[in-house]
């Protein structure tokens, strides 16, 4: 995680005010092979007994890359490159029903799908090869109702973007502190963040989602899930199973007003103080104000400890730091 994404979303939150999601798909043991074959009759072809089971023969819409295309490198490396896929086809869905469009089409197809969105699954789940990804990073809506405090966004926002965009009125949800992460896929997973303590978890705020799943034998369809509709769904998109329960297109969030954080920040040079600084950080650091969040970095030859109260002054987040600390210097 770079130092860039981590301070710089701190640092922009307090000036301002304030990863993928996989879908199980079907493995065909016939499921064309990217090296043998070109995709461009698979991706035209429409077979007419297709149907039957209730919807038409799908076709794949929104922004569409295959090998060969000039983009394709570029669009199929994710954040970490430890892991190269060659996926058949990528869809960077426009709106909901390319989603819709894609995942009939996978399954008409009998074709393996993965579903992406911040491009951040570190273990590589968000891609594959031989198959599908759908990838809804372009769909970046925004609706916020100020008065309600309910904000209505695309699962294409990174948590950056999130930020910023209810920073503009003076309204927060927890997310986590690297911005460039797709929001969807930290939320569905529970949602870390600097403001745990005072907001709880993303998820705890996620009262709707937008969600296209499978309908019928090789169909999908849109369905909406909140506490009164398919409750059960929205309880498992809360944090249960990291996403595995549908494509998210869509989150609804009661949001909290926050208008400013104070942000500190401590050095220690050399490592001689770790034993102390970390032993008191993790026993003070529980009963602290709700509103402090805290965290510590240790490199090779420096110790670094971040902290940011919210609605709060510099001088009362550092009364808050752990009584050792207070002979750091801040920055």
């Amino acid at each position: 995680m770079s130092d860039f994404s981590r301070r710089y979303l701190l640092r922009a939150s307090a000036a301002a005010g304030a990863g993928a999601v996989v879908v199980p798909g079907l493995m065909a043991a016939g499921a064309p092979d990217i090296a043998a074959a070109s995709t461009s009759g698979l991706l035209a072809a429409s077979d007419p007994t297709k149907g039957s089971s209730g919807c038409r023969p799908a076709k794949l819409t929104g922004h569409i890359v295959r090998p060969g295309d000039a983009s394709y490198t570029d669009d199929r490396i994710d954040y970490d490159q430890l892991f190269s896929h060659y996926p058949l086809v990528i869809v960077f869905a426009q709106k909901t029903q390319d989603v819709v469009n894609a995942l009939t089409w996978a399954r008409q197809h009998n074709v393996a799908l993965r579903v992406r969105s911040g491009r951040h699954a570190l273990e590589g789940w968000s891609n594959i090869d031989n198959g599908i990804v759908i990838d809804v990073s372009q769909l970046k809506s925004v609706h916020i109702d100020a008065d309600a405090r309910i904000a209505t966004v695309g699962a294409g926002l990174t948590q950056q973007e999130a930020v910023t965009a209810l920073a503009k009125q003076d309204l927060a949800v927890t997310t986590g502190s690297e911005g460039s992460v797709g929001l969807v896929g930290a939320t569905v997973g529970g949602g870390l963040g600097p403001l745990n303590r005072y907001l709880g978890m993303a998820c705890d705020s996620l009262i709707g989602t937008e969600v296209v799943v499978p309908s019928g034998r090789e169909c999908a369809k849109v369905i909406r899930a909140d506490m009164k509709d398919h409750s059960d769904l929205l309880w498992a998109l809360r944090g249960a199973g990291n996403g595995n329960f549908g494509i998210v297109t869509q989150l609804t969030y009661k949001v909290q007003p926050l208008k400013r954080i104070a942000y500190v920040q401590a050095t220690w040079d050399g490592l001689t103080d770790l034993h102390g600084i970390f032993d008191a950080w993790q026993r003070t650091v529980p009963f602290a104000d709700n509103r402090l969040g805290s965290e510590v970095e240790i490199h090779k030859s420096q110790i670094l400890l971040f902290a940011w109260l919210a609605e709060g002054t510099e001088a009362e987040a550092k009364r808050c730091w752990p009584r050792s600390c207070r002979s750091a210097r801040p920055m």
